[in-house]
């Protein structure tokens, strides 16, 4: 799928539901940091705090990669994790959606073991 073109609406459609499924993340890595933060009573809980901002950046920022050729990836991932819906892929080429179930069973293979 690396070299398949997508047409302007495709393009838009993954990117709004990439888009929507980040901000939701987002929201939820906020919320924890907040959380963690409100708890922290002695100065090594900032380093705990920290540490988990910088996990969840490393993993965010690898997972929402945005080329063309890694969105039935990050789909397929988003997918697998129950972050997007597979009708939220409607208006996608056959082939794209069956690329990016093919990703998120093989992710739901490899989490399961």
């Amino acid at each position: 799928m690396q070299h398949t073109t997508w047409t302007d609406e495709e393009k838009k459609i993954a990117r709004r539901v990439a888009h929507a499924a980040l901000q939701r993340e987002l929201a939820e890595v906020m919320a924890e940091f907040k959380s963690r933060a409100a708890d922290a009573e002695h100065p090594d809980d900032m380093w705990s705090v920290l540490e988990y901002l910088a996990d969840a950046r490393q993993r965010i920022d690898t997972k929402y990669d945005f080329r063309y050729s890694r969105l039935p990836i990050v789909l397929g991932t988003l997918l697998c994790e129950k972050r997007i819906e597979a009708d939220d892929l409607t208006g996608l080429s056959d082939a794209k959606r069956r690329c990016v179930r093919a990703v998120a069973a093989l992710g739901a293979r490899g989490n399961a073991g």
